[in-house]
């Protein structure tokens, strides 16, 4: 067994010739970690459980399963569909090249190899296989982006429309009632475009992270959310001390504190509470916000930070979801330093003790306001 390295690329060599095996290995282990299999099943075990592998030598000629038959079914697997594979094989005729390429294999290089020729062959498919994880990288981060605009300024537009739709239906209401929401929704509005241009711009150099009062950005988010806690009744019990944390301002009242109360909100029934304290502990502050609500069954809160997971249901006034919100919750908490807990009930296992519990670590910010 070759050691580990994991900042080593790692390379799946595939032949049942143990000779075969040795003068590879003897050829690739001074640049890359390697693991070995001398037959197509074995193979296919190797990669279904080694999820950082970036490319297959494989032979062709192989009792049991040969490498066409490998090849096929590393192609038909989500998992393995993008992985590069060569192929190392005695047969040149050209069909036999030809099917190699048809049935999705990368390169072909024929025995006896040249060992300057397989290197150059390997490094340049390592290359490219670098540059497709990159670009996926590069959209997934434009994909975050994206939900960004679309669910925290969405929620932003939809304040205006509300507070727009109550002055139209009575003509008499003072739209100086409303100002602070209105000009709350705009300013953060505004910051979360800001924001998405400065997350843009900071790719390399992370985000700028600041002292930010805790209670400031409980209390704007408060303020956003005042419509959908009036239209259900809803009591707010907050005890949230003037403690400073380090974050980002826009992102920690939008993303964080704004989808985590958006989420008690929605999910608890008319008439209810949600409790909001902070308290200080090892050089960090916990911000929990308790509601009283229905809670999460077991499958949801498994993955409710998984952005390729649907975690999406209505509330309990059949409100509904985008599913983006909890991820971009967590997205900011990390990149802030800190990390979450969650603890929830559902009311049918739990009638008596029901709700959801969220609880948000931060680094507590020095007293001077330093980071």
């Amino acid at each position: 067994m070759m050691k580990s390295n994991s900042n080593r690329p790692c390379l799946l060599v595939v032949d049942d010739t143990p000779a075969n095996i040795q003068i590879l290995v003897d050829l690739l282990k001074s640049d890359y970690e390697l693991k070995v299999a001398t037959r197509g099943a074995q193979a296919l075990q190797i990669c279904e459980k080694t999820p950082h592998l970036d490319l297959v030598l494989l032979d062709v000629m192989m009792p049991e399963m040969d490498g066409y038959e490998v090849c096929q079914k590393l192609r038909a697997n989500p998992a393995t569909h993008a992985l590069p594979i060569i192929f190392l094989t005695a047969r040149t005729e050209v069909d036999d090249v030809v099917r190699g390429f048809e049935i999705g294999a990368n390169d072909y290089v024929t025995k006896p190899f040249r060992p300057p020729e397989l290197l150059a062959r390997v490094r340049t498919h390592l290359t490219v296989r670098a540059q497709q994880r990159e670009i996926a990288e590069k959209n997934t981060e434009m994909k975050e982006m994206l939900h960004i605009v679309c669910h925290d300024v969405a929620n932003h537009f939809a304040v205006l429309n509300l507070t727009f739709e109550m002055l139209a239906a009575r003509p008499g209401l003072s739209v100086d009632r409303f100002m602070p929401q209105l000009t709350a929704a705009v300013r953060n509005g505004i910051g979360l475009t800001s924001l998405v241009r400065d997350l843009r711009r900071s790719e390399e150099k992370g985000l700028t992270l600041q002292p930010v009062l805790l209670p400031a950005a409980v209390n704007e988010a408060l303020l956003l959310a005042e419509g959908k806690i009036g239209a259900k009744q809803l009591t707010v019990n907050q005890q949230v001390p003037e403690l400073r944390v380090v974050a980002e301002a826009c992102s920690l009242t939008n993303s964080v504190v704004g989808n985590v109360l958006s989420n008690a909100i929605k999910f608890s029934k008319p008439g209810g509470a949600i409790d909001l304290s902070a308290r200080e502990e090892g050089g960090m502050v916990c911000l929990s916000l308790r509601d009283h609500g229905i809670g999460m069954p077991p499958q949801i809160l498994d993955h409710l930070f998984d952005v390729t997971k649907s975690t999406s249901r209505k509330g309990t006034a059949g409100e509904k979801g985008t599913g983006f919100g909890m991820p971009l919750m967590r997205k900011f908490v990390v990149l802030f330093g800190g990390r979450i807990e969650v603890v929830s009930r559902e009311a049918a296992t739990h009638p008596d003790d029901h709700g959801t519990e969220f609880k948000i670590w931060l680094r507590q910010a020095g007293e001077s306001g330093a980071v």
